[in-house]
């Protein structure tokens, strides 16, 4: 009788433990972090969801252009911009990505979008 309910924790563990660790084989590509509410953020993944951190984010509108670099949630923050037109686009990708020169539009009031990045061929 003991071996059964040892045996019955431990699988309720495991699927608990599998549950939490993304078991399931989705893994959601949203930001951990909150977003200041005077920021414009990218955020960059791959195909399959994941954070991508390192890559070169250029920031832009008519009359100017800023740097970022992502982090490990694969986000670049560009705060304390004014609401308006403005576009992202991926300067330089970390190794073993393909090259984007797509521009990105960005919403005109704070927010976010989500660049994925494909793998090299």
């Amino acid at each position: 009788m003991k071996k059964i309910i040892t045996l019955t924790i431990v699988l309720c563990m495991s699927m608990v433990m599998l549950g939490a660790c993304g078991g399931s084989g989705t893994r959601s590509a949203a930001p951990t972090k909150k977003a200041p509410s005077n920021a414009y953020r990218v955020i960059v993944t791959d195909e399959s969801g994941e954070a991508v951190q390192g890559v070169m984010i250029q920031f832009c509108s008519d009359a100017m252009c800023l740097m970022g670099e992502t982090d490990a949630d694969g986000i670049a923050t560009f705060e304390n911009q004014e609401e308006g037109a403005y576009t992202a686009h991926v300067y330089m990708a970390p190794d073993g990505f393909a090259e984007d020169e797509t521009e990105y539009p960005l919403p005109e009031k704070y927010g976010d979008i989500t660049i994925t990045l494909k793998a090299a061929q």
